[in-house]
């Protein structure tokens, strides 16, 4: 495989900050012919950034189901 090309899909992979990108990048992947170590490569690191996507969604949905009236403080009853 053409070396430009290699890294222009790793880069793809890096970018992606969705699933339906992350999608569109490993079909780019699978369509590709390149050496079996290169595809491990590629794999590996759509795997590792698919979990990323999975976690920040998480996390962002655990920020929003909070809401900012879980962080305030009670208030102080004056007297």
């Amino acid at each position: 495989m053409d070396a430009a090309l290699y890294f222009e899909l790793v880069d793809a992979v890096a970018r992606a900050d969705g699933h339906v990108e992350l999608a569109a990048v490993a079909n780019r992947v699978m369509a590709t012919p390149m050496h079996p170590l290169e595809r491990r490569a590629l794999e590996r690191a759509l795997r590792a950034r698919a979990e990323s996507v999975a976690l920040q969604s998480q996390l962002f949905m655990t920020e929003r189901l909070r809401g900012p009236g879980l962080d305030a403080q009670p208030l102080a009853a004056g007297g």
